[in-house]
């Protein structure tokens, strides 16, 4: 039984305003989107202008096309990639989403040379809103875990490129 005041599952909301409620709803259609590989239906959750950034490693994709090959790119380097949802917040202009990522790295991410061994490490993604759409994603994780994991990250340590 849940705690007052807290969520029992990390799926629900505890949203109150219709905007919050709204923004909830794109994060879960994204999400089921993303979860299903289907990369069109999650790119309608997106705005024209939107912008993914992966902070630790400086890479961003500007724009549709560009978020496409972010995906196209996630999906080939961990081909079996999960994210288990650990907590999330729901505001009126924005989504704040915790979660471990898992699967084998097979092949290079965003520039990073694969592993070949299973991941597992903590991100935390930061959703803006703005009309209903979301403006893109700002990944954030801690890059000494992800360099412990696979080890031609970890040039990124020192500031080099991987």
């Amino acid at each position: 039984m849940a705690q007052a005041g807290l969520q029992s599952s990390p799926f629900e909301t505890r949203a109150e305003s219709p905007l919050a409620q709204a923004n909830y709803r794109l994060w879960i259609e994204h999400a089921h989107a993303e979860n299903r590989r289907e990369l069109e239906r999650l790119v309608a959750t997106l705005h024209e202008d939107c912008e993914y950034e992966v902070v630790p490693l400086g890479r961003r994709w500007r724009g549709k096309d560009e978020v496409r090959e972010f995906y196209r790119g996630l999906w080939r380097a961990i081909p079996n990639v999960k994210l288990t949802l650990l907590n999330r917040v729901d505001a009126d202009d924005c989504i704040v989403e915790e979660s471990e990522i898992f699967g084998r790295m097979e092949g290079p991410l965003f520039g990073v040379e694969p592993s070949g061994h299973e991941l597992r490490y903590r991100v935390v993604i930061f959703f803006p809103v703005r009309d209903g759409r979301f403006t893109g994603e700002r990944v954030y994780f801690d890059l000494a875990e992800f360099a412990r994991q696979v080890p031609a990250a970890r040039a990124l340590l020192q500031g080099s490129p991987a």
